[in-house]
């Protein structure tokens, strides 16, 4: 009966771990946003960063130290100048979307995006939206 309970014990902590996952939302409402992100899961990493403001920059790392297996990321920017960057490292898939939307006068609007992407054996997919009003 012990070395069953011990085997239980063993089994649940191996599918626990297996389960590890990130999960980030950050919204950001100011003149001046600035978002760092860095997720290591041994599952699925996500997150969502939101940025409403006049200069804003944000950046996503997932699974650069670790890889994980799927990395999920979305960046949603409305401001003057807006900055987003994402790194992802995985055994499976990468997903990463950024939308910017640039407001005011026309010689300060600026939108910038970078996306880095590796997958072991999956697919990588990347959406980048830039809009100057």
């Amino acid at each position: 009966m012990r070395k069953l309970f011990l085997a239980s014990v063993a089994v649940f902590a191996l599918s626990s771990a297996a389960q590890a996952a990130n999960t980030s939302t950050t919204v950001q409402l100011g003149v001046v946003n600035s978002s760092s992100v860095t997720q290591n899961g041994l599952t699925n990493d996500s997150s969502s960063t939101t940025q409403i403001g006049i200069l804003n920059g944000a950046s996503t790392m997932q699974g650069t130290s670790s890889p994980s297996l799927n990395n999920a990321s979305t960046v949603n920017q409305a401001g003057v100048q807006n900055s987003a960057t994402t790194g992802q490292v995985a055994f499976g898939n990468n997903g990463s979307a950024i939308t910017q939307n640039s407001f005011g006068p026309p010689a300060l609007q600026n939108n910038s995006a970078a996306v880095g992407q590796l997958s072991g054996l999956g697919i990588n997919t990347s959406t980048v939206s830039q809009t100057a009003h």
